[in-house]
């Protein structure tokens, strides 16, 4: 019997081992067709100080009738699990696809170490990242005993892939009650106010480059792979039998379909250095500046891990102005005790809202910024953008900044962390809502514990908990990932 070891049916059995071995290769370091090269993952975080426009009372939800408040304007306009952006977001609508928004995660943290059991003001701050145990070196100055969820991320990627700045901060200065951002216990971070401080500080030595020689080796590599390839397929042909062909054939195609994304892979510039900024301490134009340079660091490779958090300021500079003429946003945000129906303000309930609603959508316009720069196909890494590739955190440490209530916190995530995380979504941990989306009940047993051990495991984590032992329940968040 004649032997099949050297025969062109064997060559090609053997071919296409070598083949399917080096498809794999491809199909991990290159676009669509070859898959995703081993992402990049970032993680920003943006928080907001002084809550939303929400009407979450101490244990449910103000109904409208009475001397508060009964509007909540965060909430998805729709109970469904497909997401129907709120009044707040509705800028963020071309990004919809690429949202999550989290309903039903209280703070416990805070809530345990209150005597109230709502979270206080500055309780709420040092907890709201931190999930940790507090302590007190002068009085009510509590400070956190654990680290913030960005720092730990920031540790665990930086290892992974090293950058010149571990984690980067800027902020939007104003009045605060603390910073929810701790390097380790005790260490706060309040971050850099000043664009031109900051800008100096990020891109020091920086200069606009052209291709990274090192993506124009790996695109020479895979040209090289894929040449061999195509060649190699086309001297199988002429050795087999016609019964073979049709999968050569179908190999062939495919090995030319990567070789046309191949060569349309755009190797222009990505790290692009920004004008150096003004020096301003004007909030309304900081907020852009910081998030331009926040965009261009994580662009160049700058840094992984990125924060900005906006001080609960007011806006004077917007379409309602200040028509309550309030002394600072913390006391805007008071006066939702008094606007409703009932309340000693109630003639100046439609002022309240319009400059409430105003002062959030501005800081949210923010984030659609950051988001949509994120999002440019411009900048693509393989067949995902900067945002697929990211996971940013929007928060902040109330609810209802009137009651200064940690509960059913406002919780908007963006971006998929390199595909592992259905978006487009509405998640309602409120069981009360869940049940009945016209009940203004509220109870829920998840927390920020839960929501930051699933982040963990979005960054390649295992861990089984985040934080202190003041949650319900361990471990991530139940249907998130």
């Amino acid at each position: 019997m004649k032997s099949l070891e050297n025969s062109g049916r064997r060559a090609f059995l053997r071919g296409a081992c070598g083949a399917a071995l080096a498809l794999p290769l491809l199909e991990l370091t290159h676009g669509k067709a070859f898959a995703q090269q081993s992402a990049t993952l970032r993680f920003l975080t943006f928080f907001e100080h002084g809550g939303t426009l929400s009407n979450m009372g101490t244990r449910s939800f103000y109904d409208g009738t009475s001397k508060h408040h009964g509007l909540d304007h965060w909430r998805p306009s729709s109970p469904s699990e497909a997401l129907e952006l709120g009044p707040l977001m509705a800028s963020l609508e071309p990004f919809k696809a690429k949202l999550n928004v989290v309903q039903g995660i209280d703070n416990r943290a805070a809530m345990a170490q209150d005597q109230y059991g709502r979270g206080g003001h500055r309780l709420s701050n040092v907890t709201s990242l931190t999930c940790a145990t507090t302590t007190s070196p002068e009085p009510d100055r509590p400070t956190s005993l654990g680290p913030s969820i960005d720092q730990v991320v920031a540790d665990r990627l930086n290892a992974m892939q090293p950058a010149r700045f571990t984690n980067l901060h800027l902020r939007v200065n104003g009045h605060n009650y603390g910073t929810p951002y701790f390097r380790a216990a005790r260490e706060a971070v309040s971050g850099e106010a000043n664009p031109r401080a900051a800008f100096d500080s990020i891109f020091a030595g920086v200069t606009t480059s052209g291709p990274d020689p090192e993506q124009v080796r790996l695109q020479s590599r895979r040209q090289s792979v894929l040449d061999g390839l195509l060649g190699g397929y086309t001297a199988f042909k002429a050795k087999v039998g016609a019964s073979d062909r049709h999968r050569i054939d179908a190999h062939f195609e495919h090995l030319r379909a990567l070789e046309r994304e191949l060569e349309a892979v755009d190797l222009t510039p990505s790290c692009v250095v920004p004008d150096r900024p003004e020096s301003t301490t004007s909030a309304e134009v900081v907020g852009p500046l910081q998030v331009q340079l926040i965009v261009a660091a994580i662009r160049c490779g700058l840094t992984n891990v990125a924060n900005l958090q906006i001080a609960d300021i007011l806006t004077p500079w917007t379409t309602a102005g200040t028509p309550m003429n309030q002394p600072r946003g913390h006391s805007l945000g008071h006066q939702a005790r008094e606007v409703g129906p009932t309340g000693a303000d109630a003639a100046k309930h439609d002022g309240w809202v319009a400059e409430m609603s105003d002062n959030r959508k501005w800081r949210m316009g923010l984030m659609k910024q950051l988001v949509e720069a994120l999002d440019d196909p411009d900048f693509m890494e393989g067949d995902r953008t900067i945002l697929d590739n990211s996971l940013v955190l929007y928060t902040s440490e109330f609810s209802n900044a009137s009651q200064h209530v940690a509960r059913n916190l406002p919780i908007l995530l963006a971006g998929s962390a390199g595909g592992q995380l259905s978006t487009g979504r509405n998640l309602e941990y409120n069981t009360v809502r869940a049940a009945d989306p016209s009940s203004n009940g509220y109870d829920s047993t998840a927390s920020t514990h839960n929501l930051y051990t699933s982040i963990l495991h979005l960054f390649g984590g295992d861990d089984d908990h985040f934080g202190n032992d003041d949650a319900p329940s361990r471990g991530p968040l139940a249907g998130l990932i």
